[in-house]
């Protein structure tokens, strides 16, 4: 019998569970140790039965199994699907791919398939895997199935192989191109790397610049574009007088922002001198910390001269933020109308944060109110602010819904505000029964107003 025949017959009588426990990284590499002279006793998945088979085919005498922690009985692995991460550890580590799955998503092993081998228990980082023993007719089914384990095991290392060897390829290739490069750069004289600078810096110079103006317009423009798209995919679905309508509002808003982007792209914009305004965006920047420095300062009821202090700063805030408008070559706004949103704004925001800091501090109620209505109030100066200069931008996230009338816009502000106290006064467990009563009566009258405004379906 010649030595490749022996081995092949030595290793038909090992289990192939590929599991490394004699020594070897795996059955086939046992088989040639034993072809060799190597003992036959150390294969504890195999146990009594494989050693005497391997006695029986080499004519020598059965010997004890070396193994310090006994026999290995046939067993499969179990991955605890609910606390497995998908860290693939365990994929790597199966000699059989008896485990499938991909990063960050669940594990799990193909029963069928595994050898019991438990490569896989070591690597798993969270300890999810169990190893569970086979009872019969499963584990003797396992036994029977060593000619498949040995296929998928010669399958994985020869798919291995040919992943090294792309591997080792692609590394080979990126080194030649590498040293390819390196040589032409060498040899390339310098004016060439020069020139291709200065060809460079000619197609930054000579590619125009977008002023703000121009980019706030392509934004709009691009947002009509969106809004009008899903409004026409909402009336190809379910056809409405309401959806044709909408749709027809939202096309003529796409056609007069994409007018005024085409307009505006028509102009050239100006030039602008940098270190005019790096200077202007410092001023700025100033002016914005002080403000903010001086607000903190003076905490929420400052007196009459520090109101006087903040209304020079806010004032030259206004300012710098003018001077930076005109260094960005920014028009500063033109018409009252936008004046008057700008403005709006600025009040709402002031608003907000003397609503926030009286209620941090613990104000009563008797202080609340007036701060709330006076944040209503901002709140509908801007809406009414909005809608006069026309500045809204359609609503992308209403799309199949007619336009919010302001009327109906304010209602719902004081709907959320009176669900709001009555949600705080209710998880207060020594809350006033007055205040509370009177804070369902005000959100009862909010929803009452709010639903006589409101259309009917």
């Amino acid at each position: 019998m010649n030595q490749a025949s022996l081995i092949q017959r030595i290793d038909a009588l090992l289990p192939q569970t590929q599991c490394g426990k004699c020594g070897h990284p795996g059955c086939r590499p046992y088989a040639e140790g034993i072809a060799l002279g190597e003992a036959i006793n150390k294969c504890p998945p195999g146990g009594t039965t494989t050693i005497i088979a391997l006695a029986d085919l080499l004519q020598v005498q059965p010997l004890p199994l070396d193994a310090p922690n006994g026999p290995v009985p046939p067993q499969i692995a179990f991955i605890r699907e609910a606390e497995c991460i998908g860290c693939t550890k365990c994929i790597q580590a199966c000699p059989v791919d008896a485990i499938v799955g991909a990063a960050k998503q669940m594990h799990t092993v193909i029963t069928d398939e595994c050898t019991g081998c438990e490569l896989c228990v070591a690597p798993c980082p969270v300890d999810c895997i169990d190893i569970l023993p086979l009872a019969e007719p499963a584990a003797s089914a396992q036994r029977q199935h060593a000619d498949q384990f040995r296929e998928r095991f010669e399958f994985r290392n020869a798919r291995l192989a040919r992943e090294e060897a792309r591997r080792q390829a692609e590394r080979e290739a990126r080194a030649a191109r590498a040293a390819q490069v390196q040589q032409s750069t060498a040899t390339a004289p310098q004016d060439a790397v020069q020139a291709a600078i200065e060809r460079v810096k000619a197609q930054k110079a000579a590619t125009p610049s977008l002023s703000d103006q121009q980019k706030r317009l392509k934004i709009e423009a691009a947002m009509a574009q969106v809004a009008l798209k899903r409004a026409e995919a909402k009336l190809e679905e379910y056809g409405t007088s309401d959806l044709r309508a909408q749709v027809a509002e939202l096309r003529a808003a796409n056609d007069k922002a994409q007018a005024a982007l085409q307009a505006a792209m028509a102009v050239p914009p100006a030039q602008v001198d940098e270190a005019a305004l790096k200077q202007a965006k410092i001023a700025a920047a100033m002016s914005r910390a002080q403000l903010s420095k001086a607000e903190k300062a003076f905490g929420d009821s400052p007196t009459d001269e520090q109101q006087a202090q903040l209304a020079e700063l806010r004032a030259a805030v206004d300012q710098a933020q003018q001077r930076l408008d005109a260094a960005h070559g920014t028009p500063s706004p033109a018409t009252e109308g936008e004046a008057r949103l700008k403005q709006a704004k600025i009040t709402l925001v002031s608003r907000r944060a003397e609503l926030k800091g009286a209620e941090q501090r613990g104000a009563s109620e008797a202080e609340l109110a007036p701060l709330r209505q006076a944040l209503a109030d901002a709140e509908s100066a801007l809406h009414a602010a909005e809608d006069a200069s026309g500045k809204q931008p359609p609503d992308l996230q209403r799309i199949d819904k007619r336009p919010v009338d302001p009327a109906v816009r304010a209602l719902k502000t004081e709907l959320a505000y009176a669900r709001a106290d009555v949600s705080k006064l209710e998880r207060q467990a020594d809350a006033d029964p007055a205040l509370l009563a009177q804070a369902r009566e005000r959100l009862a009258r909010a929803e009452l107003a709010l639903a006589e405004q409101s259309p009917s379906p």
